[in-house]
């Protein structure tokens, strides 16, 4: 068998045993899930997803180790061509690519499953709160913050959010937000990965692609993000160039194309 088949092969069974792994990973946690949406200890859960993080990273990096271990001398010894060694080899970085973004997803969508459990049965305890002076009920948005009450008696209660709202919160605030950011969060990956594939100097252009899917990223992942952090819908455009920030100074400014086209910055 060559080595290009082989090689073929040794991904199928990398794939196949990654997905078997998530598969597994997201049953036992959802079985856990199950026991704990009312309330109780879920930090074992974060110890059982880390446990099974390590376990995808060790298939994902057979793929690179085995390659440079085994593959490339192989193909080459073959006699194949820089094209049949370039496609073998991006063919390995695909796969890892995908299965690096798959991990990251399946842990995302674990904590972000609890927490939604979590703020259904919160949401079912939810009930009107006595005013401190005259005992009337009064009510009480939902919340993942101390809020004031006023009544019409004159007094203002202070209401605290149960702690399984608290929770909610504590579990849910990136989970949720990354989720609801996913196609645009791939997309930001890609171009990333793109640019990086292009060796130095670079052109403007997928320079600006990692940009704009940045920033296209960010405007869904913050949008999400204010059902838990109100002050972040007061200005989005303000909140995405805060981000931004760091990007442009720390990658787009040592990009050669970026900086002769004068640092052409997109309007947020």
């Amino acid at each position: 068998m060559s080595a290009r088949l082989r090689w073929d092969g040794f991904l199928a069974q990398i794939e196949g045993r990654h997905r078997e792994v998530r598969t597994e990973a997201e049953a036992a946690a959802r079985q856990f899930i199950a026991g704990v949406a009312a309330g109780g200890d879920y930090l074992p859960l974060s110890h059982q997803l880390s446990a099974i993080e390590f376990r995808l990273q060790e298939l994902e990096t057979k793929i690179t180790d085995t390659w440079h271990a085994k593959v490339d001398d192989a193909i080459v010894a073959e006699g194949h061509g820089e094209a049949v060694r370039d496609a073998a080899r991006d063919q390995g970085d695909a796969l890892k690519h995908a299965l690096d973004d798959a991990r990251e997803e399946l842990m995302i969508q674990v904590m972000a499953e609890l927490a939604r459990q979590r703020h259904a049965h919160a949401v079912a305890q939810h009930q009107p709160v006595p005013c401190s002076r005259c005992g009337a009920a009064l009510s009480a948005p939902l919340s993942f913050r101390a809020l004031e009450l006023p009544c019409p008696c004159g007094a203002v209660t202070i209401w605290q959010p149960p702690e399984l709202m608290i929770s909610v919160a504590a579990i849910g605030t990136h989970p949720i937000s990354q989720q609801a950011a996913t196609t645009e969060w791939r997309a930001m990956r890609a171009a990333e990965r793109a640019l990086h594939a292009i060796r130095p100097p670079r052109a403007l252009a997928p320079v600006k692609a990692c940009e704009l899917t940045q920033i296209a990223y960010w405007r869904t992942y913050l949008t999400a993000r204010a059902w838990f952090e109100p002050e972040l819908a007061r200005d989005p455009a303000l909140e995405i160039r805060r981000r931004m920030q760091p990007w442009y100074e720390s990658h787009a400014e040592f990009e050669d194309g970026w900086v002769q086209a004068g640092r052409p910055r997109e309007v947020i």
